[in-house]
């Protein structure tokens, strides 16, 4: 198998979860808006967290999941480490452009409709410019939490569950610095520091992970 088919492979596989996922997000988020409607539920948002969640889940299935599945098949961890990553870019911007899209239209829908959308932050009211933003951010923080779901699994997998414990550890300082910058990241003075602090640890996440990958032992 090529490593562009392998990509391809494992980007198709990711994205039947995903329409999974965002079906359910969809009926989700209609559930809050009429919680929120009916004054059970007030300014929640849950977007952004849980699609976090779902790329990191993903992340820690890399190596429990794909990595023995197609090591059977005879691909090598080098071409599995590169086509993994080709499909985690891929996969994290269009889940971005797919949530960006969703939010716009729940946004247009649901006050056409006698709604009132339960967050503060509208996308819709903004422009084009901060549509294109959300996009990109939410593209930089889904590639991210997919990669700290890779770290921590191949941390699992290498090294199992004693010192696969240290990885979380050692993911949580990076999961807190971006959360402080997903706070701030609208702040216009600061956006090309925090975009350059999120490449730093996003680069610092992919050199250990590809380390770990190329000498993990497989479990047959």
């Amino acid at each position: 198998m090529k490593q562009t088919q392998l990509g391809r492979s494992l980007f198709a596989e990711q994205m039947k979860w995903a329409a999974w996922f965002y079906g359910i997000m969809i009926i989700l988020t209609f559930a809050i808006i009429l919680a929120n409607h009916w004054g059970i539920l007030d300014n929640l948002d849950v977007s952004s967290t849980t699609s976090n969640v779902f790329l990191l889940i993903i992340g820690l299935l890399y190596s429990y999941g794909f990595l023995d599945y197609y090591f059977k098949l005879g691909i090598s961890r080098k071409k599995f480490f590169k086509a993994s990553l080709f499909a985690s870019v891929l996969l994290s911007v269009i889940l971005a452009f797919a949530m960006s899209l969703m939010i716009g239209l729940f946004e247009t829908v649901a006050p056409a409709l006698g709604f009132v959308v339960p967050w503060t932050d509208l996308l819709i009211s903004s422009g084009v410019l901060p549509f294109i933003q959300s996009i990109v951010d939410y593209s930089i923080s889904h590639f991210f939490y997919l990669l700290i779901g890779w770290f921590i699994g191949i941390g699992f997998y290498r090294f199992r569950w004693k010192i696969g414990l240290l990885f979380i550890l050692i993911s949580s300082p990076f999961i807190g610095m971006a959360e402080f910058l997903q706070d701030h990241i609208w702040i216009e003075s600061t956006i090309i520091v925090f975009y350059a602090i999120f490449l730093v640890m996003i680069v610092i996440l992919i050199g250990f992970i590809y380390h770990l990958t190329k000498n993990a032992p497989i479990r047959l």
